[in-house]
């Protein structure tokens, strides 16, 4: 028997980690997952729904193109001649490459403005942000003409993208906050915006701090401010810096989290102290059981 049982929009995308952009945009563009609505016109979803998500995100992950799974879902039956998924996110990295390396600022942003609505963003990290960053850091290593050109561009338009992905969460009722911070040398990393994206888009409210020295000055932040903290960095810290972290984690009145390489990379020295640590890649480490134990904890 069909569960009787309803779920908002934002229940669906805490459930099978869609954002709420995502559904609407498959719903307008796509025709599909059509929930009913309420008499004040809020989404109502289904049980059945949220199983129809899932097989599109098992499609999507073996190449189907959104595109093509609406008549999959009408007719319930697997798709012939898939590109294979290797392929389908390998044209994906080369087109955002392509616009990068042309310096076309508004065919770069218009090119993530598509994917980060259609496409599940913790996907697009594993198979297109994340190997696409490898091959521009081999490519800047070579320093080609202009190359300092092309990191700008691509910070730029991060720095555009979790800008609009705050502003559509500030329009949305937020699960908990925290504060994201960077204990990395100079301007963010990639991966510090993946981070602050998959955060904003699972309902979490991010106070994002890019440039942080001196952890004594968080101090402000403690008290009746105190908030969940996540400590990143995708390099070794300085002695000093580990130092600072080691005595702040014992007088914060709130939860911490160490995450990047960082947390690899000093691993004994961040052992048995009263925080929880997720090393790798962003993607790794935000499907590992660790952060899911975190983020429970600070939704509570």
């Amino acid at each position: 028997m069909q569960s009787k049982q309803t779920y908002t929009i934002g229940d669906v995308s805490q459930q099978t980690g869609v954002a709420s952009v995502t559904l609407r945009a498959w719903e307008r563009r796509y025709g599909l997952i059509k929930p009913q609505r309420t008499s004040k016109g809020h989404r109502v979803y289904s049980r059945k729904n949220i199983e129809d998500i899932q097989h599109i995100l098992s499609w999507l992950k073996r190449g189907v193109a959104i595109s093509k799974v609406a008549s999959l879902l009408v007719n319930d039956k697997s798709p012939d001649n898939i590109v294979p998924a290797n392929e389908q996110w390998a044209a994906k990295q080369a087109g955002l490459l392509a616009s990068i390396k042309q310096l076309k600022q508004p065919g770069l942003d218009q090119h993530l403005d598509r994917l980060n609505k259609e496409t599940p963003f913790i996907t697009l990290c594993e198979s297109v942000y994340q190997p696409l960053q490898m091959t521009l850091i081999q490519r800047w290593q070579q320093h080609p003409l202009g190359y300092q050109l092309e990191q700008q561009l691509w910070q730029q338009s991060w720095q555009r993208q979790t800008l609009i992905m705050a502003l559509r969460a500030g329009k949305q009722q937020m699960l908990s906050h925290c504060c994201l911070i960077n204990l990395g040398d100079g301007k963010p990393s990639l991966e510090y915006s993946l981070l602050h994206a998959l955060l904003l888009q699972s309902g979490i409210r991010v106070m994002a701090l890019e440039a942080v020295k001196d952890l004594m000055e968080l101090s402000r932040l403690n008290g009746a401010t105190a908030c969940p903290l996540i400590f990143f960095a995708d390099r070794r810290l300085e002695q000093k810096l580990v130092h600072q972290l080691i005595k702040f984690s014992t007088t914060w009145q709130n939860k911490i989290l160490c995450a990047g390489p960082m947390s690899d990379i000093h691993q004994q020295e961040l052992a048995g102290l009263d925080l929880d640590c997720v090393g790798g890649s962003v993607s790794d480490g935000w499907q590992s059981a660790v952060m899911k134990a975190w983020l429970e904890k600070i939704k509570r």
